[in-house]
């Protein structure tokens, strides 16, 4: 049964403020917002993070940590990458205090979000559809993030037909993010990975073929074709594969025993067994994942060489000072580094590997390589369909129509920017995710063009930076903070426009600036030179 709390004084906040109280073995955030009080559950349900950190934008409040948002009168989800509401809670004002009424299990934050299933944190999932019965078939090809958001997104929106989401992983769609990080470093097990319980597509009617691959695609008369499965007729169709990652088969060696890419759970698998008894691992590739990977298999014992093109890691995405810093962060974690070098051979024993030579001749010994070089778009299958990009991507219009009847999202999709900033191809989690939703939508005949500002975070050694918008090129990078402490704000100027934003210990200042890119407020690079409260610029 559900009980009434006595959570505060009638006066405990001021307008627009909001606080964390314990009640019933849980926390509820308390929020005041033009006279009324609101009260939600306390923790993010994607990773946990305290919401009173977060900032409350219109009707919305965005986690700090990687700007979910919720509508503030019931929990309403709004952005991922949460997947499930936030719980809300009835308030009243009596004899001056705040009641709140609590249900008989109130939502809790994981004590290990890293090692619980990202929809298990304590959110309320979408209930099962309702919808009036329609004949049509609704087919998702990848089992990722944009794939488990879209299928997700047609019920809550009301989609009453069949939908068929097909997948190559032998799981159902699981959180990738984790397996460079907290999977990798051995603090989260299998059982963390799903993004939903088996049974949530059986309850919701989404059919999940899995360990089935997309061979071919007939746009004439709406035909996927399907290893192992006879092909589908499908009335809209979601192409959103992923990608696959690069493996050098023109580099000698690389298919020894021991040398790995790092994409898929089950290559996290391979990596995991084979660092038990590794002592030399050799990192190929300065990469978002190769880094991370590092940072996870760095655990005192192990020796681990990082081997980069570039003088600094991340260089190209975020400049060589900050690229400087995270190469400092992991030196003092014992990573060594070999900047602006080539590998030639990767070399072994019995087929196994025992070591990486590069160009200048050094060799250096390995019990394990992990490489971390990149992806491609797994898109193949499309190439008689389609005109595929050079990198193999899908040229999509602004509400990622790739051609009739047939939507793309995620890691394959060349998309128009907002604000007229061109088109480019963005292999970020959270943006599959929108792109998903939005392509979800747009299935269903609603019309909506994808303006979204693209988001990433990495951690490594439990230091997070936070980047928005898109800058594949910038004439000045504007710093504000300490970059060797890992706390500043890196504004990126492009012809007289800041158009992307990194950031260590700002995450109040990286929502504010999220919102302003979003809503075009953001001020010029002259302005930005000076110190700004973004707070107040928003407001």
């Amino acid at each position: 049964m559900p009980s009434e709390f006595n959570l505060a004084p009638a006066d405990a906040l001021q307008e627009g403020e909001m606080r964390t109280y314990a009640a019933a073995d849980t926390d509820v955030l308390l929020l005041r917002r033009e006279g009324q009080y609101l009260a939600l559950a306390a923790h993010c349900p994607h990773y946990g993070a305290p919401l009173e950190k977060g900032r409350l934008i219109g009707d919305q409040l965005v986690c700090p940590w990687h700007h979910a948002c919720f509508r503030i009168t019931d929990g309403h989800l709004c952005q991922p990458p949460a997947l499930d509401s936030l719980p809300s809670y009835p308030v009243r004002v009596a004899e001056g205090r705040i009641w709140v009424t609590l249900p008989a299990h109130p939502a809790a934050a994981a004590d290990s979000p890293d090692a619980t299933p990202t929809a298990l944190v304590g959110g309320t999932g979408p209930a099962p559809s309702s919808a009036a019965p329609d004949e049509r078939t609704f087919v998702v090809v990848g089992g990722g993030a944009a794939g488990q958001f879209a299928a997700q997104t047609l019920r809550t929106e009301g989609f009453g037909g069949r939908i068929v989401l097909v997948t190559s992983e032998a799981a159902t769609p699981y959180d990738r993010t984790k397996l460079s990080k907290a999977y990798l470093a051995g603090k989260a097990d299998k059982k963390a990975l799903p993004l939903r319980k088996a049974d949530f597509y059986e309850q919701h009617r989404i059919e999940v073929l899995t360990d089935t691959r997309a061979t071919g695609l007939t746009l004439r008369t709406r035909q996927l074709k399907l290893s192992g499965h006879d092909s589908l007729h499908y009335d809209k169709l979601l192409l959103a594969p992923g990608s696959r990652p690069n493996t050098l088969p023109q580099l000698p060696g690389h298919d020894l025993a021991g040398v790995f890419p790092l994409r898929s759970a089950a290559d996290a698998d391979h990596i995991r067994r084979a660092a038990a008894g590794a002592e030399r691992v050799v990192i190929i590739g300065s990469s978002f994942i190769g880094m991370e990977a590092a940072a996870s298999l760095a655990d005192g014992k192990r020796h681990i060489t990082v081997i980069a093109r570039d003088k600094e890691p991340f260089e190209r995405v975020l400049g060589p000072k900050i690229g400087a810093m995270f190469r400092n962060l992991h030196r003092r974690h014992g990573v060594r580094f070999k900047p602006e070098a080539e590998v030639t051979a990767v070399e072994g024993e019995n087929g196994r590997v025992t070591a990486v030579r590069l160009a200048s001749g050094q060799r250096l010994p390995a019990d394990l390589v992990v490489l971390g070089v990149g992806v491609r778009p797994a898109t193949d299958f499309l190439a008689p369909a389609f005109e595929l990009e050079k990198d193999g991507g899908v040229r999509v219009d602004a509400q990622l129509r790739a051609a009739e009847h047939v939507y793309a999202a995620g890691d394959v999709a060349l998309f128009p920017l907002a604000a007229g900033l061109g088109q480019h191809r963005i292999e970020h989690w959270r943006v599959a995710q929108q792109q998903g939703a939005c392509a979800a939508r747009n299935m269903l005949g609603q019309a909506v063009d994808f303006t979204e500002i693209p988001f990433f975070w990495t951690q490594q050694y439990g230091k997070s930076l936070r980047y928005a918008g898109h800058a594949t090129e910038w004439d000045e990078i504007i710093f504000h903070g300490d970059v060797r402490r890992q706390n500043f704000l890196a504004l990126y100027a492009h012809q007289n426009r800041l158009v992307a934003a990194a950031a260590m210990g700002r995450d109040d200042d990286m929502m504010a600036v999220m919102e302003l890119m979003r809503i075009g407020q953001m001020p010029t690079p002259t302005a930005a030179r000076r110190k700004i409260n973004w707070g107040k610029l928003l407001e």
